[in-house]
């Protein structure tokens, strides 16, 4: 249980990071507990949160919770924190509580002072980006998605099924749902021959012949790799045929299936 307890810290530090909400959290908490007037709300706010609290650090609860969804997605249970909630309720009742308006007025600028500067400014070039298309998804998985269909309508292909990389995995999906994908966007529990296509082709060397049984087998009609991989003349011995490239992925085609 102590490798459980310190995988819900680990989330915890991760999901609020470096900033100071927790404090503020804590402290809206307590206002709101000692509040007077607020009897419905501290039963609402601090009753619920306290409860959900309990749940997320509880070991016992943890591990039940982890087995259900997979400790990758552990982080989402901070989501049932009514955080926003209790600091608005919180601050806006110590704001009131002041008779005089000079002093509402500076309790008002501390109170957004202390929520703007426990956080970071996230409107940076790291985190936003000038849209590169109406979609706003990468480009190059237009071009893939857009290869593919035309391939497809030419050949008379029906429900073309590609095995991509999982870096255009969700954004073909997004842009094209006629075209099926041998797995989703996140392959972390799934078919023996899902899981074992997409350690393959997300590999640094897929290996060419394991690669198409693999794909076969899972009725995809093609392999999209990048193409500085080269592995044209591998894939060709094994009946996947090079149609062409686009956004600096190779797309391949099953020749037997034609």
């Amino acid at each position: 249980m102590a490798s459980v307890f310190s995988e819900v810290i680990r989330h915890f530090t991760n999901y609020f990071a470096d900033s100071f909400y927790p404090v503020l959290f804590l402290i809206a908490l307590l206002l709101i507990f000692f509040h007077p007037g607020a009897k419905k709300e501290q039963a609402a706010l601090c009753g619920s949160n306290l409860l959900f609290l309990a749940i997320i650090f509880c070991p016992l609860t943890a591990y039940v919770v982890i087995q259900m969804i997979d400790s990758l997605v552990y982080w989402r249970m901070f989501w049932l924190l009514s955080l926003p909630v209790a600091l608005a309720f919180a601050f806006v009742h110590l704001i009131h509580g002041f008779s005089r308006k000079t002093l509402r007025a500076l309790s008002a600028v501390l109170a957004s002072a202390a929520i703007v500067c426990s956080g970071q400014f996230i409107f940076t070039g790291e985190t936003f980006s000038v849209r590169a298309n109406n979609f706003k998804i990468p480009t190059e998985a237009i071009y893939v998605a857009e290869s593919i269909s035309t391939h497809a309508q030419e050949e008379g292909v029906e429900n073309p099924k590609a095995v991509v990389p999982i870096a255009l995995c969700s954004y073909i999906r997004q842009y094209d749902a006629s075209i099926r994908l041998a797995y989703g966007r996140n392959m972390v529990k799934g078919e023996v021959t899902q899981t074992k296509l997409y350690a393959e082709i997300n590999s640094e060397a897929p290996r060419a012949k394991r690669l198409a049984r693999l794909a076969r087998k899972a009725e995809c009609t093609y392999i999209v790799l990048p193409a500085s991989l080269s592995l044209d003349k591998k894939l060709a011995k094994h009946s996947f045929i090079k149609i062409t490239e686009a956004g600096g992925y190779a797309i391949y085609f099953d020749s037997e299936s034609a």
